[in-house]
């Protein structure tokens, strides 16, 4: 018996935290990795963060492209989102779906964001960098000067804000 419980707590403990499932409407792409949608579950909009990637900021270089690529795959479309977190700002934290394509991935396979090492749980995201710069797509097609990560791009860059 105590072995029993043992096992269970231990089952319970070692077991990751299911992530939650959320259809909703994309109503609005605010940059390359953050967008508005509508859950009809609430009646309500929520804030989300694509998790795992970073995209430009609006005023760097791409940052207007990766914009454009995220509101061509999922404005105005139903998506499937898996919730993996709660930013510090409040906003969920997830991954998303168009059909079969994961968007999250997509994102950074066609060169419109970086797989956010910081945060980095999915090999997908990677794999998709990596295929970007190996074929040059994207923001990995701008001169390297121009080609600098979010952080460091805002640490250079500290009272430039977006258009």
């Amino acid at each position: 018996m105590f072995r029993a419980l043992l096992l269970a707590c231990f089952l319970l403990v070692a077991a990751p935290a299911a992530a939650r499932i959320l259809d909703g409407e994309v109503v609005r792409v605010k940059d390359g990795d953050s967008l508005m949608f509508y859950r009809p579950d609430v009646k309500r909009t929520s804030e989300l963060r694509l998790a795992g990637i970073d995209a430009p900021e609006l005023a760097q270089p791409w940052g207007l492209q990766a914009r454009s690529a995220l509101r061509r795959k999922v404005e105005g479309r139903i998506v499937r989102i898996e919730v993996t977190d709660r930013d510090r700002y409040g906003r969920l934290v997830a991954r998303i779906w168009v059909g079969p394509t994961y968007v999250n991935a997509y994102m950074t396979q066609f060169g419109h964001a970086w797989a956010f090492d910081r945060y980095l749980k999915d090999s997908r995201i990677r794999a998709g960098q990596d295929l970007a710069r190996k074929e040059r797509r994207g923001l990995w097609a701008l001169p390297p000067e121009d080609r600098l990560p979010p952080p460091t791009w805002r640490e250079r860059n500290p009272r430039v804000s977006g258009p």
